[in-house]
């Protein structure tokens, strides 16, 4: 198996833009339909390119390869699970031991038949194998001792034709999966060779850590293939094609329901006729609004102290004996008493000054009146003196016209 990176001819820290335009170079130089001439050797290296771009293109799937890049090329091939010291080496992963690295390429498949060699032909009889492992593991650990204790259950891959409901709920449990094995050939000492106790102990200890790191790897390395496997089950897109349709149909026929509901309202709404009694109502109370047109007087509640108005007698009671109101009262009385003592000051000012007033009119009165009967009598005496003439000139008269 080759790298990834070498399939595509770019560095391992190209970008996006990079693989993609290696891969389409790639792909134009070994596509089928220009190499008739070597089509079994075109078909291979074309498939081998499209599932480099495949992984490379995916960042989760590219992390996942970078960290696991030697683990896949050497797929296939026993290795030592580790090594001690004095050049003991412990056991080899068992030979029944699934390599699941080797599985991570299209190269594993060929098509998507239910053959030997297809796609769910092959991915079938590797998850079948994991199963029967874990099911054997699982008989040989201490949970299969317990009380009421049951079997895990692997549901099956199944064929290009299973139904959507058992790809769904394969998919569903091994997403998840959990595994049961103990992973003892990961153990890198052996605590028999140990020349004491803590020796002994100190081995134990790395063999427990050992045996957690391959758990945890061995986890990982199921779940991402599972993962792998979806994102290139036809089985998937189908269902998931068939779904989005089916929910665009379910959307349009709720949609042309809604509006066939609308037309309906506006149809009955059209149609509608009041009936007589509501006319007559409607009529009765327009009458009634135009007799009574004159507003109604609203109560109103205020306190002309602090000039605030209120929407309730309570509220103004209320306000009425808060400290705020009977602080302004007792100002307002205040400033009211000092004014009232302010105009009896003055009062009593004015009345004094009237007082002098009268007193002093009685001496230029008098005085006055003397001098107007002065005037009165003088022109009394000028008048009888006038007559007193006339009469003494009279007689004198009358005799000389005799």
């Amino acid at each position: 198996m080759r790298c990834l990176y070498e399939v595509l001819g770019v560095d391992k820290t190209a970008d996006d833009d990079a693989i993609k335009k290696a891969y389409r170079k790639q792909a134009l130089v070994w596509h089928p339909d220009k190499n008739q001439h070597r089509l079994g050797e075109a078909d291979a290296v074309f498939k081998e390119i499209q599932n480099a771009y495949e992984v490379l293109s995916d960042k989760h799937e590219r992390a996942w390869y970078d960290s696991h890049r030697d683990q896949i090329l050497r797929s296939g091939e026993r290795h030592q699970a580790g090594g001690g010291p004095g050049g003991f080496t412990p056991g080899e992963r068992p030979e029944d031991e699934v390599d699941l690295f080797q599985y991570f390429s299209s190269s594993c498949y060929s098509g998507f038949g239910d053959g030997p060699k297809g796609f769910y032909g092959v991915y079938k009889d590797l998850f079948d194998a994991v199963a029967q492992q874990e099911s054997s593991a699982w008989e040989a650990s201490d949970a299969s001792g317990a009380k009421n204790a049951q079997p895990p259950v692997y549901p099956t891959f199944g064929t290009s034709e299973s139904p959507a409901a058992e790809v769904y709920a394969f998919y569903s449990s091994w997403s998840s999966f959990v595994t049961h094995k103990d992973f003892a050939w990961a153990d890198p000492y052996n605590p028999a060779a140990a020349p004491n106790r803590q020796v002994r102990r100190r081995m134990e200890e790395e063999n427990r850590k050992a045996r957690r790191t391959q758990r945890r790897e061995y986890l990982d390395n199921v779940r991402e293939l599972v993962a792998f496997v979806k994102k290139r089950d036809k089985r998937v897109a189908k269902f998931q094609a068939e779904e989005a349709v089916r929910r665009a149909e379910q959307q349009a026929a709720e949609a042309a329901r809604r509006q066939a509901e609308r037309e309906e309202r506006l149809r009955r709404a059209a149609e509608y006729e009041e009936p007589e009694w509501v006319r007559q109502s409607e009529a009765a109370a327009e009458n009634e609004e135009d007799v009574s047109s004159e507003p109604e007087e609203v109560e109103q509640h205020y306190c002309i102290v602090c000039e605030k108005k209120f929407k309730s007698a309570g509220q103004l009671a209320n306000h009425e004996r808060s400290k705020v109101h009977r602080e302004v009262v007792a100002a307002l009385k205040e400033m009211l008493q000092e004014e009232e003592a302010w105009l009896l000051d003055e009062n009593e000012e004015q009345d004094g000054v009237q007082q002098q007033q009268q007193q002093s009119q009685p001496q230029s009165g008098g005085s006055s009146n003397r001098g107007k009967k002065g005037k009165k009598n003088k022109r009394q005496q000028q008048s009888a003196q006038q007559q007193q003439q006339q009469q003494h000139t009279e007689p004198s008269g009358v005799e000389g016209s005799g």
